[in-house]
Parts: C-alpha cells; structure tokens; sequence
C-alpha cells in the first residue's frame, strides 16, 4: 500500500475526512481490504490517544496557575508559607529546620 492510501486510511479513523473525501474512503474501505487492515491499524493505534485519565493538578498550584493566567500576584507571605508546605520542598524544610535546631544547640554550648 503506499503512502497516500495509508494517509487517507488514518484521517479516515481520525474523523478528519468530509464530503466527496468520506465518501471515496468509504468506498475504498469496502472494496480494498489492504485498506481495510490500514483503518483498522490506525483505529488501533488511534485507541489509547483517546482513554483519558481524570487528573487534577495539586490544590497549591492553582493559585498559580490563576496569577499567571489573569495576571494577579499573590501576596508575598501567604506564598511563601504556601510554598514551605509544598510536598516536594519537604526535604529542604527538614534540613533547614535540622541545621537552625543544631545552629541553636551551638550556641548555647558556648554561651553556657
């Protein structure tokens, strides 16, 4: 099968054909069985593009995503606490928080 045959065989499982267009391929699909497997494979191929997955990003992003679409800053502070929350910075919290308790400690040892 060459080239063109196959582009027409995917737009026809895409949905993108119209008109006198559809109606050749429909043509085609009935009489030509190498086009036939062709939409088949492009349908098969075609099928796990439109399983979607129900994904939402997480709730501290959508502050965000609105600043940057509607052009509204949030204030300083609530973002930074909310940043400080923020599952992935986590790890940086700790060692901050493990290196302020043992700066601390230090300090102490020699004032005391």
């Amino acid at each position: 099968m060459d080239d063109e045959k196959r582009a027409l065989a995917g737009e026809l499982a895409l949905g993108l054909l119209d008109g006198e267009d559809r109606e050749e391929a429909l043509r085609a699909l009935d009489r030509d069985p190498d086009f036939r497997e062709a939409v088949r494979n492009w349908s098969e191929s075609l099928v796990p593009l439109t399983e979607t997955v129900e994904a939402a990003p997480p709730a501290y992003l959508l502050g965000e995503i609105e600043a940057r679409l509607f052009d509204t800053a949030p204030a300083f502070w609530p973002a930074l606490w909310r940043d400080i929350r923020a599952p992935e910075n986590r790890p940086v919290v700790a060692i901050v928080a493990a290196a302020k308790l043992a700066l601390i400690a230090w300090l102490l040892y020699l004032f005391m």
